[in-house]
């Protein structure tokens, strides 16, 4: 639904504005050097991810991995996730806020006027400490069962309220119809799989964990859940305190 969202209403106005080239998927790391840099900056904080591009015209994306504090500030050095899949540490900030800048002045200004929401496109995904510790866990645990090889980055976008019943009715305007980031797997065989083929038990188990701690008063999660990969907050505006 999030992939099909992003086809429909991010990627052809990006199409149409000369941007013909950002897709949905944007780049597979192998395992290791991925949990290398989410390690590296997730061990006692939490993340955010921002949108960047080398040039404003440019029709590709960057993506910026960086600490982030208790306010949601960003601490430290960053890492850039090419499309190759490469990272690449980025200790100037000058350099990093052109990155940023070429983003918000060029691709952020076309996809302003997809969503509905308050603020805009995406900036930045943030993911707090709980989500990143639990995403970092669940690929090292995959990763030592020798089930997968790489993690491929993809960009999707949330939909409208109807579409994302669950979070609309407490979340709003905040983040729906806007860019996300998710993180899926990718097999021995070097293709895209998911949670659910490569460990059909323990994904099973994680939604029921989820299900039950569903807030009250939400839409129930029928015979699907999430599996944590893709549960980061799009800001601005920075997301309430707790809220994941």
């Amino acid at each position: 639904m999030r992939a099909d969202w992003f086809s429909i209403h991010k990627k052809e106005a990006l199409s149409k504005a000369g941007y013909p080239n950002i897709t949905e998927q944007f780049t597979n790391t192998p395992v290791k050097r991925f949990l290398e840099v989410i390690e590296n900056l997730s061990k006692d904080s939490g993340i955010n991810v921002h949108f960047a591009a080398e040039k404003q015209d440019e029709a590709a994306l960057r993506l910026l991995f960086v600490r982030a504090d208790e306010n949601f500030k960003d601490v430290g050095d960053y890492y850039q996730l090419n499309p190759d899949g490469s990272f690449a540490k980025i200790a100037n900030r000058i350099d990093v806020e052109e990155l940023k800048n070429n983003y918000k002045k060029g691709i952020k200004t076309v996809l302003d006027k997809t969503t509905d929401a308050t603020y805009g496109e995406t900036e930045l995904v943030h993911f707090n400490k709980e989500t990143i510790s639990e995403i970092r866990r669940e690929i090292a645990y995959q990763a030592a069962r020798g089930t997968v090889t790489g993690i491929t980055t993809k960009i999707l976008s949330l939909g409208d309220e109807e579409t994302e019943e669950r979070i609309a009715r407490d979340k709003k305007d905040r983040i729906l119809q806007r860019l996300t980031i998710l993180f899926t797997y990718v097999d021995k065989s070097n293709q895209e799989t998911d949670f659910e083929t490569i460990d059909r038990e323990r994904y099973l188990g994680t939604i029921a964990i989820q299900n039950q701690g569903i807030v009250k008063g939400l839409v129930a999660a029928k015979s699907q859940g999430v599996s944590g990969l893709n549960s980061g907050n799009p800001i601005p505006p920075p997301p309430p305190r707790g809220e994941i």
